[in-house]
C-alpha cells in the first residue's frame, strides 16, 4: 500500500505493466490525434487497489512545457487538468447529463428547473468524475463534476503532489493519490452513499484526460478511451480488471474472513473467506460445536447471543493459519 506523501519509491512493488504512457493517448478534441509530441505533453499513469479496501490508487508523472495552474479564471476548469472517470459497478450510460430530459434545458450554466433537479439528482450519482488541478494553487485539489463535492475530500480520497517549478516554466509533476469509487453517490453526502465493492478479477469502468492549458488557451484534450465521451458517458470508459494480489506483497498464508448477518430472526450468517496464498482446506469452528469445512458457508445458530467465538482454519503447502473473531458475530 503506497504512502501518500508525494514520495514515489514504495511504487516500485507495483508492476510497470500497471502504467499507462502518453503512447496510448488520443486527442480526439483539439486535432492532435496520437501525434503528441513528448517535448510538450508526456505523462506516465499507473494504477493500483489494495485488496480489502475499495480504493483506486493512482500515480500521475508528467512533463509539461509550459505549467498552467494558479490563474484564476471563472469557468473553474482553464488550468492544466488531470481528469479522472471511474464506474466502480460498470453501470455504463451517461451519469452527467440524464438523456430524459430536454437538451435544450441541460446546456451549459443553465439555471432551469430540469438542469438543476438533473444536476442534484443525477450527475455523478452512479459514476464519478474528478477534475484534478495539476497544481492547485489557492484552490481545492479537485473539482468534482456531479452534486457529491465530498468525494474528494477525506477519508473518502487522499492525495500529495510532488513538483518545483512556477507557472508558464517546464518541468516534471508527480501527484499520488486514492478515490473511493461509488455506485451511489448522492449530492446529501457519505451516509447515504453506497461503496463499490472491489475484490479480484472484478472489472471496472476506468479512464483519464489531460487538458493542457498554455496560458489562456487550450493546446490538447488527450485520453485513454479515445473518445471524448468518456467525461461524461460511462460507456466509452476502459475496462480495468482488479487483478490478484502480487505474491510479492502477500502472505505466503494468512487466514481472514468476513461476515453479514442476513437474517437476524433466523440468526443466519453469511461466512466469506479472505485468506491469502494457496490453500487446500478450510476449517470453520462456530464456537458451540458445530463445524464447516466449506470455504464459504451459510450457518445459522441456534441460539442468539452477542458472545460469540468463530474462527476460521486454514490449511496449504505452506502450512497452517488461524483467525478468530470474538464478540463480532451479534444475534438478536
Amino acid at each position: 500500500m503506497p504512502r501518500i506523501d508525494g514520495q514515489v519509491d514504495d511504487w516500485s512493488t507495483v508492476p510497470t505493466s500497471y502504467t499507462y504512457g502518453t503512447d496510448e493517448l488520443n486527442d480526439t478534441e483539439d486535432g492532435m490525434g496520437t501525434d503528441i509530441n513528448p517535448n510538450d505533453l508526456d505523462v506516465e499513469v499507473t494504477l493500483g487497489w489494495v485488496k480489502g479496501l475499495n480504493r483506486i490508487y493512482f500515480k500521475y508523472k508528467a512533463f509539461d512545457d509550459y505549467w498552467d495552474f494558479g490563474r484564476f479564471n471563472n469557468k473553474g476548469y482553464q488550468n492544466d487538468i488531470f481528469e479522472i472517470v471511474v464506474d466502480g459497478d460498470l453501470s455504463g450510460g451517461p451519469f452527467i447529463f440524464n438523456p430524459m430530459y430536454d437538451k435544450e434545458e441541460m446546456k451549459w450554466a443553465s439555471t432551469t428547473p430540469s438542469y438543476l433537479e438533473n444536476h442534484f439528482s443525477f450527475s455523478g450519482v452512479h459514476a464519478q468524475n474528478y477534475h484534478i488541478y495539476t497544481p492547485p494553487v489557492n484552490n481545492a485539489w479537485s473539482l468534482v463534476w456531479g452534486c457529491q463535492h465530498w468525494i474528494a475530500e477525506f477519508p473518502q480520497a487522499n492525495y500529495a503532489y510532488n513538483y518545483n517549478f512556477s507557472p508558464g516554466d517546464s518541468g516534471t509533476l508527480i501527484l499520488e493519490g486514492w478515490i473511493t469509487p461509488y455506485d451511489y453517490a448522492p449530492y446529501e453526502g457519505p451516509k447515504r452513499a453506497i461503496e463499490s465493492t472491489l475484490e479480484e478479477n472484478k472489472i471496472i469502468g476506468f479512464s483519464w484526460s489531460i487538458l493542457d492549458f498554455d496560458g489562456s488557451k487550450r493546446e490538447g484534450h488527450v485520453n485513454l478511451a479515445h473518445n471524448v465521451q468518456m467525461v461524461k458517458d460511462a460507456t466509452y470508459l476502459c475496462a480495468f480488471k482488479l487483478m490478484p494480489p502480487e505474491s510479492r506483497g502477500q502472505n505466503e498464508l494468512k487466514a481472514n474472513w468476513t461476515f453479514e448477518v442476513i437474517d437476524m430472526n433466523r440468526g443466519t450468517v453469511a461466512f466469506k473467506d479472505q485468506s491469502e496464498g494457496v490453500i487446500d482446506k478450510w476449517h470453520w469452528d462456530f464456537g458451540n460445536g458445530d463445524t464447516s469445512q466449506e470455504q464459504n458457508p451459510i450457518y445459522t445458530f441456534p441460539q442468539k447471543g452477542v458472545h460469540k467465538v468463530v474462527t476460521l482454519t486454514v490449511e496449504g503447502a505452506k502450512g497452517v493459519s488461524k483467525k478468530t473473531r470474538y464478540w463480532q458475530v451479534m444475534l438478536k
